[in-house]
């Protein structure tokens, strides 16, 4: 089976080259075979076009993709809808997810027949490492949150940037989730919850990254308020054909 692995990024132009090198080198040629890997830009103003350009012509990276919208959800559905691949996958460009669990998240679909795998923090076989309190504090907080919308959804790790998915499964969800930012990630797995689709939780170990670009206290409105529009949203029932 093909794997495409999304990695969207935002002026990364200073870590990129590294990171994708990181990447290829811990896999051996053998499993990389089946292994096409994507550049999702979301509009970056530095020279991460450049970098992505050289990537190509050694190789390193399958394809780059400009997507001048920003919205880091909708870079990864704009990539999800144009793969070809049997497996898409998408993960931080920082790799905070150690590596050895890739091939685990990937397994879990391709051996195992799950629909979805995602990465889980809150585990209790997870380990976190340098992660500040505030940010361990919100990730609990909002946790509890979806359990009190959505207590059935049983999933403890929402927001982990660690997931894997059978393209032809997840197509026809990707077309029922409207958030283009980073409520995506809650939206995608609740809607497919919703549906009976088949989510492994993988325990990771994660190393906080401390350059992180992504504000709290905004993202944390945002995820308040798209759980609150989404709550109504399923009062509707969703139809959706299952042999899709």
């Amino acid at each position: 089976m093909t794997t495409e692995v999304i990695f969207p990024v935002y002026n990364e132009s200073d870590t990129l080259s590294e990171q994708i090198k990181i990447f290829n080198d811990f896999f051996d040629e053998e499993f990389k075979k089946n292994i096409f890997i994507t550049i999702a830009d979301n509009g970056s103003t530095d020279n991460t076009a450049t970098i992505s350009d050289k990537l190509l012509k050694k190789k390193l990276i399958q394809k780059y993709v400009f997507i001048p919208l920003k919205g880091r959800g909708r870079a990864i559905k704009d990539c999800i809808k144009k793969s070809k691949a049997d497996i898409v996958c998408y993960m931080d460009i920082d790799l905070s997810t150690d590596l050895a669990h890739f091939k685990e998240l990937i397994d879990s679909i391709s051996k195992k027949g799950n629909d979805i795998s995602i990465g889980s923090r809150l585990s209790k076989k997870s380990k976190v490492v340098g992660r500040k309190k505030i940010r361990e504090f919100t990730s609990r907080a909002y946790n509890l949150l979806i359990k009190f919308f959505f207590p059935m959804s049983g999933i403890k790790d929402m927001q982990c940037g660690f997931k894997a998915f059978s393209r032809k499964k997840i197509l026809p969800v990707i077309d029922l989730v409207q958030n283009n930012r980073w409520f995506f990630d809650t939206e995608l797995i609740i809607i497919s919850r919703k549906l009976n689709l088949k989510i492994d939780q993988i325990p990771v170990k994660w190393t906080d990254d401390p350059n992180t670009s992504v504000n709290i206290i905004s993202t944390a409105i945002e995820d308040i308020v798209g759980l609150t529009k989404l709550r109504f949203k399923l009062f509707k029932k969703i139809h959706i054909r299952n042999d899709q």
